[in-house]
């Protein structure tokens, strides 16, 4: 007898992206705004993105019946043109219900220019709004960015942010340095990381990213992780001795210097912790409460078996914490509850390491080491579907940051 085990995601709705239309003389941006909602929406991951079949028309009022039929629950409409007596494009989007047969929801949307800095990141704006009217207010990633660490081919490293599509990367920080653990503040608009300099000095500084300004927060002999607290404060590692200890700017401790204290990431309702800690040879995640008391581990310790678990990070709708930790003597990606229940293994091959969390609680982005190469990838921890973000380099260290206001 055999006895398999057959993982099946669940139900995903098939969804028709019709080509965006265009008032004359705007081809071009119309191509361009559908190839980047048609990119947002297939990343979402909620949606079965489906092909239009050379037999259906799009001339007309949409055939509800006809589409429900080829399987699609909805239906994306759109057209740009200018606003009148002005040059301003506009994208007119409509979401179509082919089950109950309606509109749905129908939102005009300002854009600007083409050639400027921000088009892409209206445009994943509005793919975001649609995933929120589909998916019945739930969050989409179109509308982010992750910052990760590139290693220059000098030895040195740099500060790199890049939209959650892989498009319009942006160097932050200088060569000639070594930067680690950039973290973004809870509104996307600051960075925190720290630099090492050529004598092993580090420095923790928070960047301004709207005005590019940059104010240092600390600086010592060993200065890491720094995480920013649900009500907008800073915390980092600090050594301490031959250890280090996690504390808010400003001293506040929340753990003491006894082993070693990295790696914070605070839950949403802004209660507990959780870190990584190594009271003996072997780090381990452990949680507690922001107030005070005992911490609990929640990652699996075997005696005397490698078991080392570190960079935990607690998911935005507080569900699960993500964290890397060996297996068969390399390291993957798990989740598990906050209480420590329900360990689940999300990767297999390579090495895995660094998950950071996006603002929709269910994708992961991560650093990973396999035959091929390096690459940092993202994962859908509800489908299984995962996909490259960057490859070729010796990226790391990403962090997700949360959806981008207007203006950033």
């Amino acid at each position: 007898m055999r006895l398999g085990l057959t993982y099946e995601p669940g139900y995903v709705p098939g969804m028709v992206i019709a080509p965006v239309g265009a008032a004359g003389g705007m081809d071009a941006l119309a191509e361009a705004v559908g190839e980047i909602l048609r990119t947002d929406l297939d990343y979402s991951d909620r949606f079965d993105i489906l092909e239009l079949p050379d037999t259906v028309s799009l001339s007309g009022p949409p055939n509800y019946a006809l589409w429900n039929q080829l399987g699609a629950v909805w239906l994306v409409t759109s057209e740009v043109s200018f606003a009148p007596g002005t040059q301003t494009p506009i994208l007119r989007v409509g979401l179509h219900d082919l089950v109950y047969g309606n509109l749905a929801n129908v939102q005009a949307f300002s854009l600007p220019e083409p050639e400027a800095d921000d088009f892409r990141m209206a445009i994943h704006r509005v793919s975001d709004q649609i995933v929120s009217w589909a998916a019945g207010g739930q969050l989409g990633i179109a509308a982010t960015r992750i910052a990760l660490r590139r290693r220059d081919g000098d030895g040195s490293s740099h500060i790199l942010i890049i939209d959650s599509d892989g498009h319009n990367p942006q160097r932050l920080s200088g060569g000639g340095q070594n930067v680690f653990s950039p973290a973004f503040s809870r509104d996307g608009m600051r960075l925190a990381y720290t630099i090492q300099d050529e004598t092993g000095h580090f420095t923790l500084v928070e960047a301004n990213l709207i005005t590019g300004s940059r104010r240092t927060v600390a600086a010592g002999t060993l200065l890491m992780s720094p995480a920013y607290a649900t009500d907008g404060r800073l915390a980092y590692a600090e050594g301490v001795g031959g250890g280090s200890r996690i504390l808010f700017e400003g001293a506040e401790r929340l753990t003491e210097a006894r082993g070693r204290a990295l790696n914070p990431s605070f839950s949403p309702d802004g209660a507990w912790f959780a870190y990584e800690a190594a009271p003996t040879d072997e780090p381990q995640i452990y949680v507690r409460r922001i107030s005070g008391g005992p911490a609990r581990r929640i990652s699996i310790y075997v005696r005397r078996e490698d078991t080392n678990a570190a960079g935990p990070t607690w998911s935005p709708n507080g569900a699960r914490i993500a964290y890397s930790a060996l297996s068969n003597s390399r390291w993957q990606i798990f989740t598990v509850n906050p209480d420590g229940t329900d360990r689940r293994m999300l990767t297999r091959r390579g090495e895995s390491e660094d998950p950071s969390w996006a603002p929709d609680g269910r994708h992961v982005v991560f650093a990973s080491r396999d035959a091929q190469g390096s690459a940092i990838w993202i994962l859908d921890t509800e489908t299984g579907r995962a996909r490259i973000l960057t490859a070729g380099r010796l990226d790391g260290l990403p962090d997700w940051s949360p959806p981008l206001p207007s203006g950033s």
